[in-house]
């Protein structure tokens, strides 16, 4: 990349982008509604009589009582604050340990319960209320959605997409004003961390949506220093390369957009081992020939498709033990969550996960930590809203292999292609896009092994069902040297394999 591009581009993060207008908190009042009247009634009438609350869970988790913060006391009773702070819907009793532990202790419900007492307690001495409500093994935070940063993130964001350009560039701007710095800060579980990579993955879409809109109504020149702080810290997104590209060319600084181009390639191809998106491609020879259809900003159609998808996952899971009891159990300690329906299907098990639950943290996190519960080999296939597609994957000879072939390990992934595409190529880092290999036989997909940077060459059907050859016994260690050494010298070596390897541990 260009060194006088990077130091010019530099000295623009320090200008402000403009004021796209009013941000005051009327934009999200009309866009957060609740389902249960009675529930708003006393929520307002509350209000009336306690100083007003707000409760933010961008940055370090805090509850603010009339501009004044609130302590809030240890990590556990935080983790239980995000648990009934991020949603409006009320939290399943048996739900919450998962927030706080990753293997929950025996003793779980009762810690809760002290967890519970402590943090209301807490809001009542510092004036807000008796806001935590607890029966029927149903949990509930009594707020509402303006009084939470996440909800009324996303009541703004999904507000935007109902209104015309101009008043969508206020509403996500408001809504990138209240997400700021890392979410969750200082606490640390795989529920909360799963639930921290979402929230930074919906501000980055959010991001990557006002830049859009900005570019189609000419704001071009102001995008560059925000899109410049995004490319450099996603490279490989090829979403955030489009809009960089775009925005530099329009700037006439077409040069300055091929060169963010190849920064890109050299991400995906070099580091990712994987090819540069079709449509970025495409995108480059427009830019490099001038193209008339480049000229005008508001006449550009989105080269790439949207972000969010709304759509329904399925997860098809296929363990070689024909009891799915054990499977199920780790199912339930790994996904255990509203909108996921589990059920069997001959030797297999079906979860069908619902459209607002991100594909990132399915793919991702989820059945990260279903491999570190399973103790039988599992094969999963994940398609998007195609049960035959999913079963074809999980049941794929070519998984069968990759799994053989990872010695410790119990559980591989085959995803589709369209899942692969709009989760891991477009949206990964370069890590993610080499912890896959494409399957290059039937059903096709790409496959992952939880536990392994790169997945293991596949057993070959040979190997596994052939006799064993000649060379198929190796005596004594097989030592790696590292750098050069000559007869005599010492040197650094690693020890691979010490004794025999017979063709049966292959």
């Amino acid at each position: 990349m260009n060194r006088d591009w990077v130091a010019d581009l530099a000295k623009q993060l320090a200008a402000p982008l403009k004021a796209t207008g009013s941000r005051t908190a009327h934009h999200w009042q009309d866009c957060c509604t609740d389902a249960d009247p009675s529930r708003e009634l006393r929520i307002e009438r509350d209000k009336m009589t306690s100083p007003p609350v707000e409760f933010r869970l961008w940055g370090q988790v805090a509850v603010h009582l009339d501009g004044e913060r609130v302590l809030l006391g240890t990590e556990k009773e935080q983790c239980l604050l995000v648990a009934l702070a991020m949603k409006s819907a009320p939290v399943q009793r048996d739900a919450l340990p998962e927030w706080l532990w990753d293997d929950p202790p025996d003793g779980a419900a009762s810690e809760i319960d002290r967890y519970m007492t402590r943090l209301r307690k807490r809001l009542i001495i510092a004036g807000a209320g008796d806001l935590l409500e607890s029966k029927n093994r149903i949990c509930r935070l009594n707020v509402m959605d303006t009084q939470v940063d996440v909800r009324r993130f996303e009541a703004l964001v999904a507000k935007a997409r109902t209104v015309v350009d101009g008043q969508a560039t206020a509403l996500l701007a408001e809504a990138l004003e209240l997400a700021e710095g890392v979410p969750l800060a200082g606490l640390r579980s795989r529920r909360i961390d799963a639930y921290r990579a979402t929230l930074l993955e919906r501000r980055l879409a959010t991001q990557i949506r006002l830049a859009e809109i900005e570019i189609r109504l000419g704001r071009y020149r102001e995008c560059i220093p925000g899109l410049f702080e995004l490319f450099l810290e996603h490279p490989a997104n090829a979403e955030v390369t489009r809009l960089m590209m775009s925005s530099l060319h329009f700037a006439g600084r077409t040069q300055n957009a091929l060169d963010a181009f190849a920064t890109h390639r050299k991400q995906v191809v070099e580091n990712g081992g994987l090819e540069v998106d079709a449509e970025l491609k495409k995108l480059q020879r427009l830019i490099m020939d001038n193209s008339e259809s480049l000229r005008r900003p508001d006449h550009v159609v989105p080269l790439l498709p949207a972000r969010e998808t709304h759509r329904a996952l399925v997860v098809v899971l296929r363990p070689d033990d024909a009891d799915l009891t054990a499977l199920e159990t780790a199912i339930s300690r790994s996904f255990r969550r509203d909108g996921v329906d589990v059920c069997v299907a001959d030797d297999q098990l079906v979860c069908v996960v619902s459209a607002d639950i991100p594909h990132t943290e399915v793919v991702n996190s989820w059945l990260d930590r279903l491999a570190a519960g399973v103790r039988v080999p599992v094969r999963v296939g994940v398609s998007v809203e195609d049960e035959d597609l999913a079963t074809e994957l999980a049941g794929s000879e070519y998984a069968r292999r990759v799994l053989a072939a990872a010695r410790g390990k119990n559980l591989v992934v085959v995803v589709s292609d369209e899942l692969h595409e709009s989760v891991v190529r477009r949206r990964g880092a370069p890590n993610e896009l080499r912890s896959y290999r494409q399957v290059d036989e039937h059903p096709g997909g790409w496959v992952r092994v939880p536990g392994f940077s790169m997945p293991p060459r596949p057993i070959q059907v040979e190997e596994r069902r052939g006799k064993p050859r000649s060379g198929d016994v190796f005596k004594g260690p097989i030592v790696y040297v590292q750098d050069h050494a000559q007869i005599g010298e010492q040197f650094n070596a690693a020890v691979i394999n010490m004794g025999t390897r017979r063709h049966d541990e292959r």
